[in-house]
Parts: C-alpha cells; structure tokens; sequence
C-alpha cells in the first residue's frame, strides 16, 4: 500500500479523447479532462466558470438561420452584423441598432437558399477597410457596405474599373465594333458572343489597325484641329492649328501643348477602351456605357475589330467568391484564379497602362493550380496570401523577395495538401488556424520565413472526439481568455483556448442553457473596453415554438466585482431598481423554468408566466435566465505505486483539498450521481444577505470508497462564479490489483 498526495495544478489541456485516458505518459496528461463543459481552461491553468449569455432581441424570422459577421471600424466602433434571407440589420453597445423605434435594417440580394453551403456553412466572404466592408457571394456581383453615419449604412455594388478581362482574341473569326467612343452606344459582334448574364460585366475592345493614324512628328504643320496622331502608344487630337513644337505628347488624360507655341493636343485613348454592359439585345448585341473612351478604330462597322475581350467578372462566367486585403491591394478569388487590384486603388483592375506597358504596381491575374481541379473556398492574408482550396493550401507572393509583388512578380506555390473547408481562418499572431475540409480537424497554419513555407499542426489530435459532425463557423476572442469560438453542425459552442507564447491549446465544450443550439458566432471588441464580446445566433424551443435569438457572452465576474452583478444564466436579462418582487420583462422565455440570483443570493428556480416571475422575496439587482451548469470531470488520478503506476489498483482518495478564487456554490464527487455541496457560509454570515465569494482552500472528506478510476467531478449548477484553481487529492493506492 503507498499513500500519495498529487497535485492537479491546471486545466489547461482541456478536455481530452477517449483515446488517451490511457496515456499517463503523456506530458499533459495530468492537465486533462474527460468532460470540460461550461468551463473555460485559461492561460495560466485555473478553470473558469464561463459567465451566461445575455438576451438582445429575436432574429427578424424565427423560422430561417442567420450569419453573424463582425463589423469592426474601431475598438470603439464595432458592430455585429445579422444576415438573413434578403437583409442585414444591426447590433452594437450591447444592444439592436435601431432608429424611430425599428431595427435598422439594409436590403440586400442574399436569399435564404443561397446563404449557406449544404454542410452548414456561410456562403459569404468578407474584407473589410475602414467604414466598408467588402463582400462576396459565388452567384451575385460583390457588395460593399459602407457605413455611412453610426447609424445608417447603404449597401452598393462593388465596380471595377479596368479589368479583370479574361483575354484578347477569345476567337479571332468573330469581330466586334461600338456604335460611339463615348457615351451609352451598341456593341455588335459578328457572332453570338453574348448572354444575358453578362450585363454588369465589363468588355473590352481593342481598335481593328491603330497603325492608320500617323505618327505626331517634331514642327509638324496641322492645319485643322480634330486632327488625330500617335505618340508614345497614345492617340490625341489637335484642338489648335499651326506648327507643332519639340515636346512629344505623353500625357494620359486632359490637354497638353507639344511646345512653346506648339499644338494644343488632347488625349483620346489608348488603342484600347471597355464598357458596362448595361442591356441584352440579343446574342450578337447588347447596350453598353462606356467607361474609358473607344479608339475610333474600333467604332463603326468598318471598324470591326478581332481583338475583344468578356470581362472576367459576370453572372456567365461566375462572380468572386472570396476576398481579401493584401500589400495594399484588394485580391478576389473565384475558382483558381486569383485578382489582385492596382496597388492601394481597390477599385482598379487594369492591367496595362494607357501606353501598353505593364508595371510593378498594377494589376496582378495569377492560377493556383497543383493538377487538381479545386475551386478557392477563401483568401487569407498573411506573411503571403493563402488561398485555402478543398484540394490543398498555395501562398501567394513574390516570386523575388527582393522586389515588391506585381504583374511580373508573383507566384502561387503549393504549401500542403491537407485540404479545407469553406471557413475564413482566424489568426493569433504570427499563427492561424485552419478547419480542414471535413470540419474535423482544425490545423494551425505558422508561416516559416527561414524555409517561406506554411508548417501545418493538427490542434484537435488530443481532442479530436470534440469536433464530430464538423465545425461549421468560429472567430477568435483574444481577451481576455485568447479563446477560438466554434459552433459545431449540431448546434454546440466549443472553445479553444489558445496561446503559443505559453503553448497552451485545450478544448472545450459549453451546453447553452434550455438546450440551445449556437448557429453563428461573431467577436467584436466590448464597448466598455474591458476585452473582447462574443456573440451568437442561438435556435431555441420555447414554450414549444421554435425561437431564433441574438445573444453575447458576459465576462466572468472580475476580483473587484460586486456578486451582485454575477451573471450565469443564458439568454439572461438583468432587473436593477427599486426592491420588487415581480420581475417583468421575460416574455422571450415564457414558459420555461428558470435561474434566479437576487442580490447575489441564489433563488429556487421559477416559472415564467404571462413574461414575468415571482420572487420569495425583494430584490433591487435580479439575474434571470436558464440553466447552465459547469461540469468538470478529470483525468484518471495517476498517483503511483510502490511498484509503479497506480492505474488499474484499487485505490481509495480520503480527503480533497480544492483550491477556489471569487467562487459561489460547487459540488464534489467521484462522478455525476454521488456529489455532495461543498459548504461557504460560516456560523458568522448573516442569514438575510448572501455569504461572500469564498477564496482560498476547502478539504473535503471524499464521499467514495475502494475504486480503481479515481476520478473527481466538479459541478456548478447554481448561477454563482467560480475558478477552480487547483485540486489536491490525498490517495491510498494497494499494491496489488
């Protein structure tokens, strides 16, 4: 027989797979759990009670899933963006954005069968720069939200100037030509090249033979104006007469003298012009606006030209479906191909100047493709910009690194061959961390500069029973817990604590109260300043109806907090006022049974009925919401024997000692159905106010007797914080099994 006392000094490994409870070599293995729910494993290794969810207002249809998107303008402007079926309204400073009474609301062309993917997960990608938000969709052009006052936003179509083209001389026995340089005008081809999907797309046409305007010459007599010459690949047009200078024109927009007098010239085009198809004629003809002015040599019938190109943007050949923001340029991903705008103007796709040339900070067009034929399912910007595809992970950069990424500059290099879902990553520093492609296994993604590879770590090996039926939407909430938030298919909140400075990775699983299903999850900076704020789009069965409710996650009760104010209930309301004994107000959980805290004094649960609830007795400041106990249940304790291991012999722990900071109510025991409630109040409490938060250590003589497993649950199932610090069993191991 050996007597040991081991200590479990934190939690922060997180709730293990049943694969490893066999694992006693494993060196985290006494920093596992079996079950972690409703706790919150930290940084430095104490559990915490997650704090409950607080109600804000029911989504606009209950009966139709919506996506939560963060819109972060500043630390101190920051929204929560709702997405349904043809509309976005607004949440922000704890609460609806609403004006005259209704939700401010924006109309958009997102219907409810086209929001989500078949497994789950949200069809939109989005980028945001300041006060607009960028956002793509693989069957609508891309959108950008733009706020426009604190409470107003409008969303428009993204335009792009320039490009992106798919090609000059798709079929050089089919001519095109335009009824005008300038202004709305027809555009005929020869062939059917059009579609009505291609209105709102961009084409290009090039003139039919530029070489039959002469070249500007030095003291060239013009003697009429609108008399046009070439020079530097540009075309102009004399607006005086008389001897021409010395100065050759090379100016790309206005007027310009070619010397002193000279000849007053201004520019016309380039060889080249686009248009917006603006209406579909028929499959040879279409109405178009022109956007940068047609050379004469491709107007008119007599100058039909081969040399034309569909813009590579349209509802034909597929809008972008993912977005990003890298080196100042905004970058759209749509099957394996990747666009990069002009540097630091989004809008500006060209690819050549108005002279032909192609330069360092212009337009970039690139393929990432390894032989598969996988589609982008998003752009992550990084040390180089990762285009995630269902088929493997390519960054895109320089192919030089000693010169800035452009035209001619870039490659697209196949990091891993993993795989991914339709999930934007999430970062932490220098890392970020992947769902690959079944939801299954998330990996966390380090850029290397010394080899400038992406090294690739499965997070969810020790964990990997938490993820089943797949990870469909998370985001990352840094403070104060450094937390990934995930929702799993089947509507459960997990985390994943997350620290590389400290190498701390845990999982963990949080039950909403009332059974609540978590369908979005979205993080934006609290407005109190006091860390970050999760929010949720929670499905609920309510007196029998089924409820779709907006929710945020409240931070767990600080040092020098007043338990008063402990909030650890879901989809919870606060009273404050004047004593009152009906609390009103709870219409969004009729029905149901509830937990109470007044003036931090647990309370016996109670009905909702007709919206409000019955207390026993007065309280200024009430906590009202569901259910939502925190279980833990450790590792088997390994506390050796005089032989070797412990595992497998009959043992026996005697007494417990928990450690325990700012902490309300707890039960002990060796599993689920033999607890016992571990005692605060002291014969000196006052029997009218609730006892403090107790601190420090209480030993408990354990209620089991001679076992093999020697395990320890804890649970809180009173809405009261606590922080279980440590534990430190006292275990009698026999020798022999």
């Amino acid at each position: 027989m050996s007597k040991a006392s081991p200590a479990i000094t934190n939690f922060n490994s997180g709730e293990f797979s049943p694969l490893l409870e066999g694992r006693i070599d494993f060196e985290r293995y006494a920093n596992g759990c079996v079950l972690v729910e409703n706790w919150i494993p930290t940084v430095q290794g104490p559990a915490i009670r997650r704090a409950g969810t607080r109600y804000v207002a029911p989504v606009k249809t209950a009966a139709n899933k919506v996506h939560l998107h963060p819109f972060e303008y500043s630390a101190d402007t920051a929204y929560v963006i709702e997405f349904g079926d043809q509309y976005i309204r607004f949440y922000t400073n704890n609460g609806q954005l609403v004006s005259g009474g209704s939700p401010v609301e924006v109309a958009t062309p997102y219907t409810q069968a086209n929001l989500f993917n078949a497994d789950g997960t949200c069809r939109l990608r989005f980028a945001q720069s300041g006060d607009f938000l960028y956002i793509t969709h693989p069957l609508y052009q891309p959108r950008v939200l733009k706020r426009t006052s604190s409470t107003t936003f409008t969303l428009d179509l993204f335009e792009a100037k320039g490009g992106p083209f798919i090609g000059t001389n798709p079929d050089e026995t089919v001519t095109v030509y335009g009824s005008a340089e300038t202004g709305n005008i027809t555009v005929t081809a020869s062939s059917a090249i059009f579609q009505s999907g291609h209105v709102g797309s961009l084409f290009y046409i090039e003139s039919k033979n530029a070489d039959t305007i002469p070249a500007w010459e030095v003291n060239k007599v013009i003697a009429a104006t609108g008399v046009r010459r070439r020079s530097d690949s540009k075309y102009y047009e004399a607006m005086t007469t008389g001897t021409g200078g010395t100065v050759k024109p090379v100016h790309s927009s206005g007027e310009r003298y070619d010397g002193d007098p000279g000849i007053l010239w201004a520019f016309r085009d380039a060889g080249f012009g686009w248009v917006k198809i603006t209406g579909y004629t028929s499959a040879t003809q279409v109405s178009a606006t022109v956007l940068s002015r047609l050379p004469s040599g491709c107007v008119g019938s007599g100058n039909a030209s081969t040399r034309w190109s569909h813009g590579a943007w349209s509802s034909v050949d597929g809008w972008p479906s993912s977005v990003a923001f890298f080196r100042e340029r905004l970058c759209f991903g749509r099957n394996q191909r990747v666009w990069m705008s002009v540097s630091a103007e989004f809008s500006d796709f060209s690819g050549q100047n108005d002279a032909g040339e192609v330069t360092t900070d212009m337009a970039v067009s690139i393929e990432v493709a390894s032989g598969e034929v996988n589609d982008i399912q998003w752009l992550h910007p990084d040390k180089q910009l990762i285009a995630g595809t269902a088929g493997g992970e390519f960054a895109v950069g320089e192919l030089s690194n000693g010169d800035p990424i452009g035209p001619d500059n870039v490659q697209a290099v196949l990091q891993s061959r993993f795989g991914v879902r339709a999930m934007q990553p999430v970062s932490s520093g220098s890392s970020s961390l992947l769902v690959m492609r079944a939801g299954l296994k998330l990996r966390e993604f380090t850029f290397d500069s010394v080899d400038s590879a992406l090294k690739a770590q499965d997070v969810t090996t020790i964990s990997e029973h938490i993820t089943a039926g797949g990870v469909i939407d998370m985001d990352y909430a840094s403070d104060p817990n450094s937390v990934v938030w995930c929702v799993r298919s089947d509507g459960l909140l997990l985390g994943f604590t997350w620290n590389n400075e400290e190498q701390v990775k845990g999982w963990h699983r949080h039950q909403l109260g009332g059974n609540g299903k978590v369908e979005s999850v979205a993080v934006i900076p609290r407005p109190d300043g006091t860390g970050d704020q999760t929010w949720m789009s929670v499905l609920r069965t309510i007196n029998g109806s089924t409820k779709r409710y907006i929710e945020y996650l409240e931070n767990p009760i600080s040092y020098t907090g007043d338990q008063k104010d402990s909030f650890y209930v879901d989809s919870g309301l606060t009273y404050s006022g004047v004593a009152a004994t009906t609390i009103t107000g709870l219409s969004h959980l009729e029905g149901a049974t509830v937990d109470v805290l007044a003036d931090g004094a647990t309370h016996p649960q109670v009905v909702v009925t007709s919206g409000a609830i019955e207390l026993q007795v007065s309280a200024t400041k009430v906590q009202v919401g569901l259910p939502c106990p925190a279980k833990l249940k450790t590792v088997r304790i390994e506390a050796g024997g005089s032989d070797g291991t412990s595992q497998g012999k009959t043992k026996r722990m005697h007494k417990v000692a928990f450690r325990l900071l700012m902490s309300g109510t707890i039960k002990v025991g060796p599993n689920a159905n033999n607890t016992q409630l571990v005692e605060f109040r002291v014969p000196g409490d006052a029997m009218t106010v609730a006892p403090p938060l107790f601190t420090g250590d209480k030993l408990v003589a354990w209620p089991s007797g001679y076992e093999t497993e020697a395990q320890i649950y804890v649970m809180v199932d009173q809405p009261t914080p606590c922080t279980l610090v440590a534990i430190y069993p006292q275990v009698v191991t026999q020798d022999s099994r």
